[in-house]
């Protein structure tokens, strides 16, 4: 597994958009991994009248499956963002680190594996959809799926094994009043100093910064505007619920903005605990084998597939080489070193299952 051949196949994925319609991407690897037996598996929904799918293969002996998601976020600003390009050890495009570099990590060792052994011995399962809200794609899946499976989902962790992930709740709050001649301001009600006063003041109660994914209000008239409104979202900690998050919004909105905040809620989820299982302790043998140090425990800080699996029981770990913080951005890359190292735990991870009788156990607590 030469880094040019890894580079070679990551640009090669960069290339590919799949930002919206995914089946380009995955007639690819349909093709370029042809020693597997592939399904395709309807996702419920389509892209400009092209029915998006899964492709799986599934094999009941194999209860060790390998997932990534194939689409990605728009371009977002990225300039020439299917054009990969070099710069010393960065491969920069759209996908690049979130999760083009991990799935042609994974390409290159499955073929590795295919060609030193001659079978595989995991199921494999691309995703799409993940990177919307209604994430059809792992929804689908998880119906084939059961406490008898393991799914390592690759997504970029930093290296670390994450085998907790953080819950989010996600909501709206909107605040209305009169236009007045903007001069006058402080006469009334204003839905934009409101919300920003709102904003401030949950942060104080929570004691914890909040993420503002948009917040829209205002004109270019110069009166103050009719209405404001923000979406937002609170991390939640993986020893905490969003429950209580939600009660300390909530009241705000009723007592210290008597009203002036409409409050709704879009989406919440609470944080993840897979638990130390058989999965999470071959991964660390592979690690540990491949490169020759042990790996770190982490929580992952973002909504991911597995939480999608894990509710239909599937004993679920994420990993993957790569900074998360790179990915979505008009510089995402993923550097060669991170590329190398997920194909090596990956093939590594592949030939101890091959001389390995795999089983899922009963699931215990992280130490």
């Amino acid at each position: 597994m030469q880094p040019s051949t890894l580079i070679q196949e990551l640009e090669q994925l960069i290339a590919i958009p799949s930002h919206e319609d995914c089946t380009p991407i995955l007639h690819y690897l349909e093709k370029r991994l042809d020693f597997l037996r592939w399904e395709r598996q309807d996702a419920g929904k389509q892209v400009g009248g092209q029915p998006q799918y899964n492709l799986i293969h599934l094999d009941p002996a194999k209860p060790f499956i390998v997932n990534t998601h194939v689409d990605t976020v728009p371009p977002l600003g990225m300039v020439d963002p299917f054009r990969p390009r070099r710069e010393e050890d960065r491969i920069y495009g759209r996908g690049a680190v979130d999760t083009k570099g991990l799935l042609a990590a994974l390409t290159i060792a499955l073929e590795a594996c295919h060609r030193t052994y001659g079978q595989i011995p995991v199921s494999v399962a691309f995703t799409v959809d993940e990177e919307n809200t209604s994430a059809a794609g792992s929804a689908a899946l998880a119906r084939l799926l059961g406490p008898d499976h393991c799914v390592l989902v690759l997504e970029p962790s930093n290296g670390h094994i994450c085998t907790r992930q953080a819950g989010a709740l996600e909501f709206e709050v909107r605040s209305y009043g009169t236009p007045r001649h903007a001069a006058l301001f402080h006469r009334g009600p204003h839905p934009i100093r409101t919300l920003m006063a709102y904003l401030q003041a949950a942060e104080n109660a929570l004691q914890r910064p909040l993420n503002v994914l948009s917040f829209q209000g205002g004109w270019d008239h110069y009166a103050t505007p009719p209405e404001a409104r923000a979406l937002v979202e609170v991390i939640i900690p993986a020893d905490q619920q969003w429950e209580p998050a939600e009660e300390v919004l909530q009241q705000l909105a009723r007592t210290m903005f008597r009203g002036e905040v409409m409050y709704r809620r879009v989406d919440a989820e609470n944080p993840l605990d897979f638990g130390h299982h058989a999965g999470v302790t071959l991964l660390e043998e592979a690690y540990t084998e491949a490169l020759g140090r042990r790996p770190q425990y982490d929580t992952m800080p973002s909504w991911t597939d597995a939480a999608n699996f894990s509710k239909v029981g599937a004993s679920c770990v994420i990993f993957g080489f790569g900074d998360l913080a790179r990915a979505h951005g008009p510089e995402e890359h993923i550097t060669v070193a991170e590329l190398v190292d997920t194909a090596r735990v990956l093939y590594r991870l592949f030939t101890i299952l091959i001389h390995s009788s795999f089983r899922i156990p009963e699931r215990r607590n992280p130490m």
